[in-house]
């Protein structure tokens, strides 16, 4: 039977508890460092002892992702995410907020809505399980681009069935705003520009910010994907 593999970083001779990630590899960490960094480990503290002998915890999250998030728990160079691909910074995100490390949220909440542009559905599972609201209405606005189908693959029911009543407001509203754009024939390139995009203010943000078009488009952008006090509109 082959040895378990053992995490090059994390793998100090004095650590005092064992965990294993769901594809096998241990990371052998400093107990007192999972006590003060995470809410939930600290919570935690009297289930996994020494005198149990050699127990392993085992975690749902795979080794690249905790190899990232334990050394948020150590006092070292926070890891730097850009040349990170984007399922795992999503990932880490997912386990920062399930185990509450208050040093990897505001790094990981920063590069989620950093992503916003490129990957609104994956973003909008993420801030409405965790009731961001603001990066929810955000990523909501900018997912109206998105198929249907697609949403309906990324998106959890609960979330897709709000997602759906927002989607079918917003796409009523935009048609309201295509007409009214036809009374401003100055303005047709922009218009016919809007027409073949499905999410207009999306792509042409400035645009018709510049044309002072704010007053015909609000209904379409007050539209609310959460509330403030998070909560699915």
């Amino acid at each position: 039977m082959a040895e378990p593999r053992v995490s090059e970083r994390f793998c100090a001779s004095d650590a005092d508890i064992t965990i294993s990630s769901a594809d096998g590899v241990l990371f052998k960490i400093h107990r007192k460092n999972l006590e003060v960094h995470s809410d939930v480990f600290a919570n935690a503290e009297n289930a996994t002892r020494p005198e149990n002998g050699a127990e392993i915890v085992h975690l749902t999250e795979n080794s690249n992702v905790l190899d990232l998030l334990f050394q948020y728990m150590y006092r070292q160079p926070q890891p730097d995410l850009n040349g990170v691909e984007f399922a795992t910074v999503a990932d880490l995100a997912e386990a920062a907020e399930k185990y509450v490390v208050y040093s990897a949220l505001g790094w990981c909440r920063m590069k989620m809505k950093q992503s916003v542009t490129t990957h609104p559905l994956e973003v909008l599972r993420y801030a409405a399980r965790h009731g961001l609201g603001d990066l929810a209405n955000e990523s909501a606005q900018r997912s109206t681009g998105c198929r249907v189908s697609e949403a309906l693959d990324t998106l959890p029911p609960d979330i897709f069935k709000t997602w759906i009543l927002f989607y079918e407001r917003w796409h009523q509203e935009k048609l309201k705003f295509l007409a009214d754009m036809t009374n401003y024939p100055g303005d047709i390139a922009l218009l016919g520009k809007c027409l073949v995009e499905p999410n207009p203010f999306s792509k042409f943000r400035q645009e018709l910010q510049k044309t002072g078009y704010r007053d015909i488009f609000k209904e379409m952008m007050d539209i609310k994907f959460m509330s403030e006090g998070g909560e699915a509109k």
